[in-house]
């Protein structure tokens, strides 16, 4: 197994900090100390905490483009696929959501602009529907990602059937991206 690089080091070492102890509290000395090296050390690799927070934001990038490029192109099988890879949920990438969410109000609007694009992003494929049930279809799905997020009660297998069978009934005959 490859060891992981400093940067990668630095950032698990923020990451952890920030789900433990805030965006706000965490500093550039306390990221250092975490991950073992020197203050220097980080600023090599991440010159601000926005930076790092850039960094954050790349991996969970990463994770997006492997996640959408496994998306089917069909408009009732992207349904099914974003409904049930919204209730796929990965304690890693749960505490990146977290770590990011939580950084949202502590440093600038970046933060901010980064996670909106993120969201954005996984999102494209559901391009393949029309605007207004491509928008349903993404709101359910990340409410039902949220809601296991943050420890909510989770939907059964049958319920989700039953959502993702409502909402594949508003694909147009054709499947045409058109309201």
């Amino acid at each position: 197994m490859a060891r992981a690089s400093q940067r990668e080091i630095i950032l698990d070492a923020f990451q952890d900090l920030i789900v433990g102890v805030g965006a706000a509290s965490v500093t550039l000395e306390a990221a250092a100390a975490r991950a073992g090296v020197s203050k220097g050390g980080v600023l090599y690799h991440f010159p601000s905490k926005s930076d790092l927070f850039a960094g954050l934001c790349d991996r969970l990038a990463a994770v997006i483009d492997e996640t959408i490029a496994d998306a089917p192109d069909d408009p009732a099988e992207v349904v099914r696929w974003y409904i049930e890879s919204a209730t796929d949920v990965v304690a890693s990438e749960n505490n990146l959501w977290l770590a990011l969410f939580a950084a949202n109000d502590a440093v600038e609007d970046d933060v901010a602009r980064l996670l909106s694009d993120l969201f954005a992003r996984y999102s494209l494929p559901l391009n393949v529907l029309p605007p207004v049930l491509g928008e349903h279809v993404r709101l359910v799905g990340d409410g039902l990602y949220f809601n296991a997020l943050v420890g909510g009660p989770t939907a059964t297998a049958e319920h989700i059937a039953q959502i993702v069978d409502v909402l594949v009934a508003g694909i147009p005959p054709g499947g045409e991206n058109a309201d």
